[in-house]
C-alpha cells in the first residue's frame, strides 16, 4: 500500500506540474482546450491527494508499523480515535492534510467559478497550481509520509498531550482557516496577472474568506482552551 501513497503523491506532483505549464500557456495564448485541461488537472490534484491520505489513514488502522510515520506516531494500545487523529499528529502527515484540504478547497472554487475564471481570470489556475506544487514537491521528495521501515513489534504512540479530544478538530479547523486563505490570494494574483483589478475577484473570494475566517478563528479558541 506505501507504493500507492507514493505514486499517488507523484502523479499529484505530475499533474500539479502540468496545471502551472498548462494554465499559463493558455492564459497566455487564451486557447480554451488547454485552460479546461489545466483546470481538471487540479481536480486530478486533489484525487491523488484524496488516495494517498486513504492509504495513510488505512496504514493507521490496522497499526502497520513497516511505515515509519505509523511507527512514530501510533501504537496498539493508542485508543480510538486517535489512531486516527494520528494522522496529523506529525509533520509529513500534517502536510498530507495541508495538501488535501488545499486542493479540495481549491478544486471547488475553481469548478464553481469555471467561467468567469476562464474569462477574465486564467492565471488564477496556474497560481493555484503552483502552490500544489511546492507541498508535493515537500511530500514526495523530501518528507514522504510513505517511508518504509522493518516493522517493530510496537509503534512509539502518540504524544501523551495529543491524546486530547480536541485533537481532532483543532488542527483540521487550523488548516482550514490557513488554506482557506488561499484561495482570495490566488484569485488576487490571478486577477493582477490578468490585469483585471475591479471588483470582481473580491466579490467572488468574500465567501471564501469568510469561511477561512470563521475557522481559523474557532481553531484558534479551541486550541487556546486545550493549551490552559
Amino acid at each position: 500500500m506505501a507504493d500507492l501513497g507514493r505514486a499517488a503523491l507523484i502523479t499529484a506532483f505530475g499533474l500539479s506540474l502540468y496545471a502551472v505549464v498548462a494554465g499559463s500557456l493558455a492564459a497566455y495564448s487564451g486557447r480554451r482546450r488547454l485552460h479546461e485541461s489545466a483546470r481538471n488537472a487540479l481536480v486530478g490534484v486533489f484525487a491523488a491527494a484524496a488516495v494517498a491520505a486513504l492509504v495513510l489513514l488505512n496504514a493507521f488502522r490496522t497499526r502497520d508499523f513497516s511505515f515509519t510515520y505509523v511507527a512514530q506516531h501510533s501504537s496498539l494500545k493508542l485508543p480510538f480515535p486517535y489512531s486516527f487523529t494520528a494522522f496529523w499528529g506529525g509533520q509529513e502527515g500534517s502536510l498530507l492534510l495541508w495538501l488535501l484540504v488545499l486542493t479540495g478547497l481549491g478544486s471547488a472554487a475553481v469548478l464553481l467559478n469555471r467561467e468567469l475564471i476562464r474569462r477574465l481570470l486564467p492565471w488564477t489556475v496556474p497560481v493555484l497550481g503552483g502552490v500544489a506544487v511546492f507541498f508535493t514537491v515537500v511530500l514526495s521528495f523530501v518528507a514522504s509520509p510513505f517511508a518504509r521501515q522493518v516493522a517493530p513489534a510496537d509503534g512509539a504512540g502518540l504524544t501523551p498531550s495529543l491524546q486530547n479530544p480536541y485533537m481532532v478538530i483543532h488542527p483540521p479547523l487550523l488548516y482550514l482557516g490557513y488554506v482557506g486563505m488561499t484561495i482570495p490570494f490566488v484569485f488576487a494574483a490571478g486577477a493582477m496577472l490578468s490585469g483585471r483589478t475591479d471588483e470582481r475577484w473580491i466579490v467572488v473570494t468574500r465567501r471564501w474568506t469568510l469561511l477561512a475566517w470563521a475557522a481559523l478563528g474557532i481553531g484558534i479558541l479551541l486550541g487556546a482552551k486545550w493549551a490552559y
